[in-house]
């Protein structure tokens, strides 16, 4: 049976059965990065891994919203590319009614070297969209970026805060029913977030769902339905908004005290 599979019939967005995931930690490497490599596909060393998601069973209805939180971000960014499906699990199944569109450093893939129109063409291709589909919606993605003057020019040295909305605009133009976000939901200036907020409101009233990792959740302008709580021993727990929020920043505090920061880094 396949570890991430879609099924159109589903009646759930996504559902997760005991499904377990470990990732490699970051540590400061010892020696020249190369010597490293070469030790590892010898066997003389291998990376060390932490438990990002242990036995996760839970179930995300079509047109919820839900607040995904923990103390470290590389399990909430963990879970996110489980829903996604850009990781695969160690163990157990997760089974997706539609294709997710994971938001997670979507800006970092767009080249300086490259016109928006190619970047558009990238970055809408690696989300799923087919050439015909981005050539009719280039011209919507730069005016809602507010590029359409710089379709044809280099990304060259754009601040981050353009590459943020090109990515932004990109992904929103694909018109998927389910979106995987890490932090982004809405980026740049305040009056392209209330823009952004706007366009996702709308969303939510269509159906569509989101999944949100977020370690400032009082900063976002959204209504969540409920909140995916990842635990310091990485189990998930659905909880209420309010009380997922109290339990990460207890989370927080007892990390702050009792690990070393460099233990647990993200995982990009």
């Amino acid at each position: 049976m396949a570890r991430i599979r879609i099924e159109p019939s589903l009646a759930s967005a996504v559902e997760f059965h005991h499904v377990s995931l470990a990732l490699p930690k970051r540590k400061r490497r010892q020696g020249g990065g190369r010597r490293q490599r070469l030790r590892r596909l010898a066997g003389e060393t291998r990376r060390e891994e932490f438990a990002a998601i242990t036995d996760a069973s839970f179930t995300v209805l079509p047109g919820e919203s839900i607040l995904i939180l923990g103390a470290r971000s590389a399990h909430r960014r963990a879970l996110l590319r489980l829903v996604a499906g850009t990781v695969l699990p160690d163990s157990g199944t997760v089974e997706r009614r539609f294709p997710w569109i994971p938001m997670i450093d979507l800006a970092r893939t767009l080249g300086r070297g490259f016109t928006v129109r190619h970047n558009i063409y990238l970055l809408g291709g690696l989300l799923g969209m087919t050439p015909a589909q981005v050539s009719e919606r280039v011209l919507d993605i730069a005016g809602t970026a507010g590029l359409t003057p710089k379709l044809d020019r280099h990304l060259g040295q754009a601040p981050a805060s353009v590459r943020q909305k090109l990515a932004w605009a990109t992904a929103m133009a694909t018109g998927a029913q389910g979106y995987a976000v890490d932090e982004v939901l809405a980026v740049g200036e305040p009056a392209f977030r209330e823009q952004c907020f706007a366009h996702i409101a709308e969303l939510r009233t269509r159906g569509v769902t989101f999944l949100v990792a977020s370690d400032a959740p009082r900063l976002l302008d959204a209504t969540f339905d409920r909140a995916l709580h990842i635990d310091d021993e990485s189990r998930v727990h659905s909880l209420n908004v309010d009380e997922g929020i109290e339990r990460m920043r207890a989370a927080r505090r007892a990390l702050r005290s009792d690990q070393d920061p460099q233990d647990f880094e993200d995982d990009n």
